[in-house]
């Protein structure tokens, strides 16, 4: 079944497009989409003009389309596609998995959400156990502070996190915009991304990572 997939650059987003291709889904195309409005409930923004990069890992063509936060916007943009299905990494936003499904049956799309409503723990450590990389590189809420801004997620780092949703509530995942990854390497990248640059701004609150000069590189036997 041909499939686009809806690509932030991301570990939700590019865990879905494998667990995708292991269901059989043919991808044809990422479609990156930027919000005008910075404060989107819908889409992530940290790093989403190197998802160029990625996309050049994985060897799948990729669009760029600047929209409004509606469904109307959307809908315009994945109409232009010829595909048969929509794939997103939805976890746990209804209002996100809703507005995609509704879109998608529109358009006659079937929408594959395959983390939805999964184990948030466990969806972590099995990207880290599939071989993700995952870099960290926005933090948003109490209790993350600027030293996670570039930090590779690995399990002691998911025990971390685990000890900050028991204290102050967070989403483990990151669902609710606590924090933001993007990906540097995946099972199915042909490359392998390497970050050779970073600067991080931090407000006291919340901040960011800035990745400067980066670049691709072959992997071991590939």
């Amino acid at each position: 079944m041909k499939a686009i997939a809806l690509f932030s650059g991301g570990k939700d987003s590019t865990y879905s497009i494998y667990l995708a291709m292991q269901q059989g889904f043919e991808i044809t195309k990422l479609v990156t989409v930027y919000p005008k409005n910075r404060e989107s409930y819908m889409y992530h923004i940290p790093q989403i003009e190197r998802t160029e990069y990625q996309a050049i890992a994985m060897g799948i063509p990729r669009d760029v389309h600047r929209i409004d936060d509606d469904m109307k916007s959307l809908k315009k943009v994945l109409e232009m596609y010829d595909a048969q299905a929509v794939v997103s990494g939805a976890i746990a936003s209804n209002y996100q998995k809703t507005k995609i499904e509704e879109v998608c049956t529109d358009l006659g799309f079937l929408s594959y959400a395959p983390l939805w409503y999964k184990n948030q723990e466990q969806i972590l450590r099995d990207m880290l156990l599939a071989g993700m990389k995952i870099m960290i590189v926005g933090v948003y809420a109490y209790g993350l502070d600027s030293e996670y801004l570039g930090k590779i997620i690995d399990f002691s780092l998911i025990k971390r996190l685990k000890l900050v949703e028991e204290k102050y509530k967070i989403n483990l995942a990151g669902e609710g915009g606590e924090y933001e990854t993007f990906v540097i390497d995946a099972p199915f990248f042909r490359k392998k991304i390497v970050v050779e640059d970073m600067e991080r701004t931090w407000d006291g609150l919340r901040g960011e990572l800035k990745i400067g000069k980066m670049k691709l590189e072959y992997k071991q036997g590939g």
